[in-house]
């Protein structure tokens, strides 16, 4: 900054000097050195002092008060111009800065000098070097209490998030950190952590749901083939063959499927479902199922079946399907109904499954495919764990498709409606052509949720 403004102040001395020198001679140009006026020769106006040099090097003219000797020996070519910095006056202790001129009259040379003294602007200078060394730590240190002050009272409200997290554990969740009314960054974040502090508090609520059903869900068949066992050590008799089909066998079983749909799951977190793709008829997949929930004769089973082939994993389907279809029969009054669409235009395949159940509350249809998710209003006290909904939903995710819920068709006074739609190329069923596609088999719009 100082070297800036040194350099300044020497612009402006120059500056100054020069257009003296150059008004001076040119007036000796024009008329001699009679010609030069009493103003020009006068003080002030960035002029110190002036002299006008002749050829023999005598001062022929200069300033009021100027030394009779020439301030400087300098003597630059005709009409140009030199300047001269850090030369002393003669006679003083006067540090000055000058423009030297040459001209001419009439063949006669002369030198035009008009210096100014520099020791005002080095005092300018020193002084702002003073006020600097001075003013700078001062202005310093007062931005950074300042900084301080400020920077502490905006992070203030941080420090008190910071105090509510750290003391939050993991058994309260239910705490929340103050929000500032400021309505700037820290507000936002307050806003965000209190956001995702109330997901942790429903994610945990879930898992401990989710434990005390998947608990009592192991336990009953647990505590059947245990109760069967150790009734067997202690009678040291053998389990006949029809205990062992209908009580062990099954229990076992439900709770080898419970296992499978926690590994599935967690698989499904890490590396998605695994998929062994190739073509697969959905028809085959859901007569398959609609003979077998006939055969066990839980329900009265409807189906509206159409040919269609699509690439999937047929296992994977299959265990969709199935997870909807107990679903269905699990809380269906009479009937569990099977209806398949087919849209030509976006070549989009349907599967519905309704059944005539209590239905599911508008506000939990959002909510029906989460895992740990259990229904406790008119489908409360059914088995299940809560993860046959979060399977389907995985597995048709991984096709490239979605499963929604919608209002049952007509002819249902209450229940659901379970839809998978999965994408595929359209495939016609023998002897069928495009018209009898688009009635036969176009897909009905998506009904709205209630």
């Amino acid at each position: 900054m100082l070297f800036m403004l040194n350099r300044a102040d020497s612009r402006t001395m120059y500056d100054e000097t020069s257009y003296r020198a150059y008004e001076i001679a040119a007036e000796i140009r024009e008329g001699g050195i009679s010609a030069i006026s009493p103003e020009s020769l006068g003080m002030g106006s960035g002029a110190d002092i002036v002299q006008v040099i002749d050829g023999t090097g005598d001062v022929v003219a200069s300033s009021p008060g100027a030394s009779a000797d020439a301030v400087t020996t300098e003597r630059p070519a005709l009409w140009t111009s030199s300047q001269v910095k850090g030369r002393l006056i003669p006679g003083s202790d006067v540090e000055f800065c000058a423009t030297v001129t040459a001209t001419s009259h009439d063949g006669a040379s002369y030198t035009v000098i008009v210096a100014v003294s520099a020791d005002a602007y080095r005092q300018s200078l020193i002084n702002t070097a003073l006020v600097l060394a001075v003013g700078l730590p001062i202005l310093v240190l007062l931005s950074a209490v300042a900084i301080w002050f400020f920077v502490g009272r905006a992070l203030r409200p941080v420090g008190r998030i910071t105090e509510q997290v750290t003391a939050i554990t993991a058994s309260d969740l239910s705490r929340r950190v103050p929000v500032p009314s400021t309505d700037d960054e820290v507000t936002r974040l307050a806003t965000t952590m209190n956001s995702m502090l109330e997901r942790l508090e429903q994610s945990r609520a879930a898992q401990l749901r989710f434990v005390g059903d998947a608990s009592h869900e192991m336990r009953s068949p647990l505590t059947t083939v245990v109760g069967l066992l150790d009734l067997a050590d202690d009678t040291d008799s053998p389990i006949d063959v029809q205990t062992l089909r209908t009580l062990l066998l099954p229990e076992a079983r439900r709770l080898q499927n419970m296992v499978d749909d926690l590994l599935l799951l967690a698989r499904s977190d890490e590396h998605g479902v695994p998929l062994h793709i190739r073509d697969v008829d959905l028809d085959d997949i859901v007569a398959a199922e609609a003979w077998r929930l006939r055969s066990l004769g839980l329900a009265a089973v409807a189906t509206t079946i159409i040919p269609i082939r699509t690439s999937g994993d047929p296992e994977k389907l299959s265990r969709a399907l199935r997870n909807l279809a107990e679903n269905a029969v699990r809380y269906a009054a009479s009937t569990v109904r099977f209806d398949m669409y087919f849209d030509p235009a976006g070549g989009i395949a349907s599967i519905a499954v309704t059944d005539d159940g209590p239905g599911i509350p508008r506000d939990r249809r959002d909510i029906i495919f989460d895992r740990f998710t259990r229904l406790d209003v008119d489908r409360r006290n059914r088995s299940g764990s809560g993860l046959g909904l979060s399977i389907v939903r995985e597995i048709v995710r991984a096709h490239g498709g979605s499963v929604y819920v919608q209002d049952p068709p007509a002819g249902f006074a209450h229940g659901v409606t379970f839809v998978i739609s999965l994408p595929t190329a359209r495939r016609l069923p023998e002897g069928m052509g495009d018209g009898e596609v688009s009635t036969a088999l176009a897909m009905p719009p998506r009904q709205p949720m209630r």
